[in-house]
């Protein structure tokens, strides 16, 4: 396959920590890429506004606080960092565009950069591109928007969403035109909106990163772009007015203030019987612990509830069953790493648990010696791997593995839903990736939060995240196409649900299992 060649456009010699590790990443897979000169235009001039200069002194030291909120959690550091790019790049192209107006670049310019013959050019200069210098490349220029362009055009990226409280943060990856911030969208996602500005774009940078790299591995297998249906765009918004930027502030040091001063989150488990859902069973611990992410098996005409019981001691997880007919409790498998999400299923008349073991970056199988209580390590079916909520299944003659995979290394798992098959049994460790992968980019209906298999129809539970808050509800999918090169799910209302939500006054829930007519949940409480 033909190498892409590719250009980076910057004002000067200098990127911020993301494209510079964009940068880094092109020049080592050297294979597939070729990046050996970059492009550098003057800063657009913009015209003095007096008017809104008070607003933007306010919010250059509202980030110079931010940053120091940065260093307090030790993340993302070097987030306003500068690189120079001529560590990586060596051939620099120098435009001297004296109208500051890229759409009058001059003709000799314009030839510099068209005889370079760049396949792409990717965008991290400030200002605004329209004319000439977009069709400078073959498949033009391309860039990230930051944010949601149906809701958030403009800037200041990942302040808006944090402002309005909103549940997600998005972000495309578009082939710009003469529309801002809403040009030809080759790639979307969400993530989980977090707690404060600088956190929130820190975030949204890194976590996207990797989904640019994705776009560019595709471009070099497919040699052509592909554009996904655009919605209707958004307002554009500009850096906030001296009354927002107090209002945010004080919105802000409440909620990191009740942050710091309540405790850690807790849940609690409740049994329904879908003929008498008005009386719920609680399970709770008397212990400094919470039990969640329970699963139901039936067994011999008993019902077990495997789930995680977490010691905010030891500041991890083991895995526990509870017989709910005799009503007994036991620890059934615990390590010197954190475990959840007991997810069990039977293969060859045993029975397996593929726990999260995210902790060890790998996805462990272990094997039922003696139901329900004693279990051993079996394998490991996929190593070096970020990934929590493993369901595994059979349908149509493979075995389908659902994960949720931390991409970016930032420790949220809530956004990516990934699947893998195999069509050797769901005990080997040769799994295949769908084709489509990512399956799903986005904080609100990824992240597994069950299943339900009757009759042969399956149905995916997924979690809702809200605004910094983890586990605010769930979604119900039904899977109507699973191939290995098709995915089409189908959300819908859960009547059922909506009662057990009522009769626990509402109360966040981000599990959900079923066997017969018994459904356990966990739901959180302070």
């Amino acid at each position: 396959m033909k190498k892409i060649k590719i250009g980076f456009l910057l004002n000067g010699n200098f990127v911020d920590k993301y494209n510079y590790e964009l940068a880094k990443w092109i020049k080592k897979e050297n294979k597939k890429f070729i990046s050996t000169s970059f492009i550098s235009i003057p800063s657009t001039k913009k015209n003095l506004n007096y008017k809104k200069i008070p607003k933007k002194i306010l919010f250059k030291f509202l980030v110079f606080i931010e940053f120091f909120l940065l260093k307090i959690i030790n993340r993302h550091i070097n987030h306003n960092e500068k690189f120079d790019l001529r560590k990586i790049i060596k051939k620099k192209i120098e435009i001297k565009n004296t109208s500051n107006q890229l759409n009058h670049i001059n003709k000799k310019d314009f030839n510099k950069i068209k005889d370079e013959k760049f396949d792409i050019i990717i965008r991290a200069n400030d200002g605004i591109l329209k004319g000439k210098i977009l069709k400078c490349s073959k498949f033009g220029v391309i860039s990230f928007h930051h944010g949601d362009y149906t809701k958030f055009r403009g800037s200041p990226a990942g302040f808006w969403e944090v402002f309005f409280k909103e549940k997600n943060t998005g972000f495309i990856i578009q082939k710009i035109d003469d529309t801002l911030d809403y040009g030809k969208i080759i790639f979307e996602g969400f993530f989980q909106t977090k707690s404060f500005f600088l956190l929130n774009q820190a975030e949204l940078y890194e976590k996207s990163n990797f989904y640019f790299k994705k776009f560019l591995l595709d471009l070099y297998i497919k040699q052509k772009l592909s554009f996904i249906k655009k919605k209707r765009k958004g307002k554009i918004f500009e850096t906030p007015k001296i009354i927002n930027q107090l209002k945010y502030i004080f919105q802000t040091f409440k909620l990191l203030s009740k942050r710091i001063l309540s405790n850690n989150y807790n849940f609690k488990l409740a049994l329904f019987n879908l003929k008498k859902i008005n009386l719920p069973t609680i399970y709770d611990t008397k212990t400094n612990n919470f039990i969640a992410d329970p699963f139901l098996i039936k067994h011999k005409d008993q019902t077990f509830c495997f789930a995680e019981e977490f010691s905010h001691e030891r500041k991890m997880g083991h895995i526990i069953c509870i017989n709910l007919k005799k009503n007994t409790r036991n620890i059934v498998l615990k390590e010197d790493f954190h475990l959840s999400f007991p997810f069990i299923f039977e293969y060859k008349n045993k029975f397996f648990m593929c726990p999260d073991t995210s902790k060890i970056s790998e996805i462990r199988l272990y094997k039922c010696v003696q139901f329900p209580l004693r279990w051993k390590f079996y394998k490991t079916i996929k190593k070096k791997i970020n990934s929590v909520d493993n369901i595994i299944f059979k349908k149509n003659n493979l075995w389908w593995l659902l994960t949720n995979i931390d991409q970016s290394n930032t420790g949220d798992f809530s956004h990516d839903l990934s699947i893998f098959y195999s069509k050797s049994g769901p005990l080997t460790n040769k799994w295949k990736d769908h084709s489509l992968n990512p399956i799903k980019i986005n904080s609100s209906d990824s992240r597994n939060a069950g299943i339900i298999i009757e009759k042969n129809k399956i149905t995916r539970i997924s979690q809702v995240q809200g605004f910094d808050n983890y586990g605010e509800g769930i979604n119900f999918h039904k899977i109507k196409t699973l191939s290995i090169n098709k995915y089409n799910e189908e959300i819908f209302t859960n009547k059922q649900f909506i009662k057990i939500k009522k009769y626990l006054n509402n109360a966040d829930i981000h599990h959900y299992s079923k066997v017969g007519d018994n459904i356990m949940v966990d739901f959180k409480y302070k």
